[in-house]
């Protein structure tokens, strides 16, 4: 039996919510969990060796994690392809977490007006492994729109939800997740030192709302609000994004206010 090397660590976010940094953890059940996060809806079936080379593990010990999580339905494996794929029980998770949520159920209201209003599409995305989490999304109508992206994960730093979360987190805790993935350059607008973010989020702060204009992705431009209500006990925040010929400058202002009005209604449900 593995036993805990360090004592847990938490330091207080400004909104109240613990923030837990990695301690006290055993290894074996890090790296199965780590396994499980490999599937996502851009990858969702891995053959063994894939999954071994992408974690750098023997071909063995990613074997004998699969057959673990396997036998308790957690994955499956093809046997026409031999490939490996999530399980019902991974989808059990998941649905208890997003049934388990008043405050997510109250927030698809509250997003399918933001939609109607605005025409764009809405997103709702909560901090998860020091990433951007989309947990909600409802599409625009328009032929030319941005995904929904339910379920992927994006950068913190790149991103307005991402960034409208990191206004909520203390320095140490800024510099720590940012840290533990990197800040990426996906396009020439992207922020990429700690310093240049220390300073947009005194700017996010100050304003209310966070923007991505084509720092994440050429040609869509993102505004967000941190939901200072809780999702399920961690940071969350609230976006609109779309193509940047409808996003215009002249429009990020009346979105930014539009976004804050919508947190402001999530946070009210929860008495925040």
């Amino acid at each position: 039996m593995q036993k805990p090397t360090s004592t847990p660590v938490q330091s207080a976010q400004p909104n109240g919510i613990a923030y837990l940094r990695r301690s006290n953890e055993v290894s074996s059940v890090r790296k199965a969990l780590e396994l499980l996060g490999c599937f996502s809806p851009q990858a969702p079936s891995w053959p063994l060796s894939e999954l071994a080379r992408h974690l750098q593990i023997p071909k063995s010990t990613a074997h004998n994690l699969l057959r673990t999580l396997q036998s308790l339905d957690f994955v499956r494996q093809s046997p026409e392809t031999r490939t490996y794929q999530l399980g019902p029980r991974a989808m059990e998770l998941g649905l208890v977490f997003a049934s388990n949520s008043d405050i997510l159920s109250h927030a698809r209201t509250v997003m399918n007006r933001l939609a109607e209003k605005t025409g764009e599409t809405v997103k709702i995305g909560i901090l998860s492994n020091d990433q951007v989490l989309i947990m909600a999304a409802v599409e625009s109508a328009h032929q030319l729109h941005t995904r929904g992206d339910l379920g992927t994960r994006w950068p913190l730093h790149s991103s307005s939800l991402g960034k409208a979360i990191l206004s909520t987190l203390q320095p140490e805790e800024l510099a720590e997740v940012l840290g533990s993935k990197g800040m990426r350059q996906f396009t020439k607008n992207t922020i990429s030192t700690l310093e240049e973010m220390e300073l947009e989020v005194k700017r996010i702060r100050a304003r209310g709302y966070a923007v991505d204009q084509q720092e994440n992705e050429a040609g869509v431009c993102c505004v967000a609000a941190p939901i200072s209500a809780t999702l399920q006990g961690v940071s969350g925040a609230i976006g609109v994004s779309g193509p940047c010929v409808r996003i215009r400058d002249k429009a990020i202002s009346e979105l930014g206010q539009q976004v804050m009005a919508a947190s402001q209604a999530i946070a009210r449900y929860t008495g925040y």
